[in-house]
């Protein structure tokens, strides 16, 4: 007889932990969407852009949150519920350009709760006075899904005032809801087509 109220005991928790469950669940959204391009200024590790391949430290215009930093130009998507124009961002510093694969920088930018954790980044084009680089990584914050990114960033030697700080520019996308379909579509064809030739 005293074994019988302890098994109540177990199969009522049972409910409880399921509903726990469904409640954190329900929570959790889904894959970012949208785009973020920030402006400001760089020191690079040479006297030039286009023998550059580090940035050493990042500037900007920004008074909120955080003063002195690159701001925010345009915010678009799931990222616009969160971020305003004008917010500054903090950037990682410093950065090679060309960061190896699994060299992750986390987080290489933050901004009002959302952070981009930098996986990869490449010289993609290079003047004797220019210097542009992308990488790939992971957006995550505000409970959604992390969510593949990529990251632009030029920067060019300065007309006139301190030959040390470079203007530059910088963006990040997130893919659209389509684009992520028609991933997964591609990913549920592949791993139908490893399905059929191991039948064969």
């Amino acid at each position: 007889m005293k074994s019988f109220p302890r098994t109540i005991l177990a199969i009522g928790a049972i409910p409880l932990l399921s509903v726990s469950l469904l409640c954190h669940q329900a929570q959790a959204q889904g894959p970012i969407t949208g785009s973020i391009t920030w402006g400001g200024s760089v020191e690079l590790d040479t006297t030039s852009a286009g023998t550059a391949n580090q940035v050493t430290a990042w500037h900007g215009t920004s008074t909120t949150p955080i003063s002195g930093a690159p701001k925010v130009e345009t915010v678009q998507g799931d990222l616009a519920t969160f971020i305003n124009v004008g917010d500054g961002t903090s950037f990682s510093a410093p950065w090679t350009f060309n960061s190896p694969p699994g060299m992750i920088i986390n987080p290489f930018w933050s901004v009002d709760g959302f952070t981009f954790n930098l996986a990869s980044s490449t010289v993609t084009a290079r003047t004797s006075s220019a210097v542009g680089v992308t990488g790939t990584g992971t957006v995550s914050g505000h409970g959604f899904t992390p969510t593949a990114g990529t990251f632009s960033f030029s920067t060019q030697d300065p007309g006139a005032g301190n030959p040390q700080t470079f203007s530059f520019s910088a963006a990040t996308v997130v893919p659209e809801g389509s684009t992520l379909a028609l991933f997964g579509f591609g990913g549920a064809c592949l791993a139908g087509a490893r399905f059929l030739r191991r039948k064969d």
